[in-house]
């Protein structure tokens, strides 16, 4: 089925971008979520139309994005703390949702948990590298600094969790 992108979708296209897809995923996503419209005669030639200001809104949205990078890459570091084992292996792991927090906390911008990837999860003390995908052509590249807040010894959990086996 030939649509027209209302919005960006990720691997699909832009803004007014003319893509084939298949039949159910245009009538079951593309279309009731307001991403796409049917390609007929009338909504090509208003695309026609519209094409500048599509092109001028997606410019101003790609320039926004650029400054929000760049704010956020001006923190370089984000710096956390946890409680860990005597091998540096944290209880737990730090999540998007906790780095969101981290990130609007210092810089004071608002994040979208779903934007932050990380290369490895965050389960151990160290620095790690998380990218923040501002829009589909702006990513942020910052470093979380994870330390020990507390650590605590190993061996009393091991000892606990024998107790509780026999």
């Amino acid at each position: 089925m030939q649509l027209i992108l209302k919005k960006d979708v990720q691997n699909i296209g832009e803004v007014g971008d003319i893509v084939n897809v298949k039949d159910g995923y245009a009538r079951n996503y593309l279309i009731p979520n307001n991403l796409a419209e049917k390609a007929t005669k009338g909504s090509l030639d208003a695309r026609e139309r519209d094409m500048a200001r599509i092109k001028a809104k997606a410019e101003k949205l790609h320039q926004e994005a650029l400054q929000t990078a760049e704010k956020i890459q001006a923190a370089e570091v984000i710096e956390l703390s946890a409680k860990a084992g005597e091998s540096g292996k944290l209880f737990g792991t730090i999540t998007t949702k906790k780095l969101a927090e981290e990130i609007l906390a210092k810089t004071g911008i608002e994040v979208d948990r779903k934007t932050i990837t990380l290369d490895n999860p965050i389960n151990h003390v160290g620095d790690f590298n998380m990218t923040i995908k501002l829009s589909s052509k702006v990513k942020a590249q910052l470093r979380v600094a994870v330390s020990a807040s507390e650590t605590i010894k190993e061996a009393i959990v091991e000892e606990e969790t024998e107790t509780e086996e026999v």
